[in-house]
């Protein structure tokens, strides 16, 4: 039991770890649908960060906010916890199975 914790936990830091870096790469390529899609935690978070206008109402130009990157750190805790558990589950269900 406490080696698939251990595995499911270096699992959720390696896959988080993994596709965030990923998603850097792809937005950095061009591909921001592909990189909201790889990190999907954060985009998820993000939307619900309100964004202050700091230009005309004819032209807007949106600007980030302590939220932001808290959503951010948070978005990250997120994809470490939901892929962690994803992999200790498929661990049980692998054991169970064997």
């Amino acid at each position: 039991m406490l080696k698939r914790v251990l595995v499911a936990f270096v699992v959720g830091l390696f896959a988080t770890g993994l596709l965030m870096g990923l998603s850097f790469v792809a937005d950095s390529f061009g591909f921001p649908k592909i990189a909201s899609a790889l990190f999907w935690q954060n985009t998820l978070l993000q939307s619900y960060a309100p964004l202050g206008n700091i230009g005309t109402a004819a032209h807007p130009v949106y600007e980030g906010s302590p939220l932001n990157f808290l959503a951010f750190l948070a978005s990250i805790s997120l994809g470490f916890i939901v892929y962690g558990v994803l992999a200790y589950a498929a661990l049980t269900w692998a054991r169970r199975r064997a």
